[in-house]
């Protein structure tokens, strides 16, 4: 924020394959979003996280859409 250096948001399904907390992991593909870059000048830290915070549920419902299936947007 003090910087007003741009943020790049990451959208990430890996949790598909790679369960939290499991020490199992699983075959298959990660896809790996990379999103605009998002300025932090001029914005609160509330206003820029929630931007990004945003962004990523935006594409994760796009990358991995059978995890939102039952999910309100």
């Amino acid at each position: 924020m003090e910087t007003g250096a741009w943020v790049i948001p990451m959208a990430v399904n890996s949790g598909r394959v790679w369960p939290r907390n499991s020490f199992l992991k699983y075959p298959g593909t990660i896809t790996i979003s990379i999103g605009p870059s998002i300025p932090s000048a001029n914005k609160t830290a509330d206003q820029l996280n929630v931007e990004v915070r945003d962004w990523i549920e935006r594409d994760m419902r796009r990358i991995d859409a059978q995890s939102y299936r039952n999910v309100a947007a």
